[in-house]
């Protein structure tokens, strides 16, 4: 984009200008209008989370789709499918220490945001369509977890649910 239109009309060239052109319109567009309180905390014993196995990296990481964008680590799907059982090994691992601490890096929270035009006037932010991308580790843990989710929920589906 080599010129913005600002919220006050005028036209801004300079690429700080334009970032925080962007900042603000897409805060305010995502602002929730809405207050929502917070659940009660549910006091339960906590229960040990399973260390992740290296085939649930290896049958997740051949779920993955390839041929998308990397977040800011710019790593690729396909470089950690190339990586072989070595790398495998290393990511169970590191998961395995990620879930046991229920922690995971402060960096997999930020994202490369990019935009997307979709018509019209070019200079106009919102013939945009902003997307976000994630870090390709963070893409497979989750996956992982969302495989371990479905399978729990799935075994505790009574057998009359089947169908639904």
């Amino acid at each position: 984009m080599s010129s913005l239109t600002t919220s006050t009309g005028l036209k801004t060239k300079m690429q700080t200008g334009m970032e925080w052109e962007c900042t603000a319109f897409y805060t305010n567009l995502f602002k929730s209008k809405v207050s929502i309180n917070s659940p009660p905390v549910c006091q339960s014993t906590p229960t040990s989370i399973p260390d992740v196995l290296s085939n649930e990296v290896c049958y997740t990481l051949q779920q993955v789709e390839n041929d998308k964008a990397p977040g800011k680590d710019r790593i690729k799907i396909e470089m950690l499918k190339a990586g072989g059982p070595a790398l495998w090994q290393a990511i169970t691992s590191r998961f395995s220490q990620y879930a046991q601490s229920l922690q995971t890096p402060a960096a997999w929270k930020e994202s490369k945001i990019i935009l997307l035009f979709k018509k019209g006037n070019k200079e106009e932010l919102k013939n945009y369509r902003p997307i976000c991308l994630l870090f390709s580790l963070y893409k497979l843990f989750t996956k992982i977890i969302l495989n371990r989710l479905t399978r729990e929920f799935d075994e505790q589906q009574p057998k009359e649910q089947a169908g639904f």
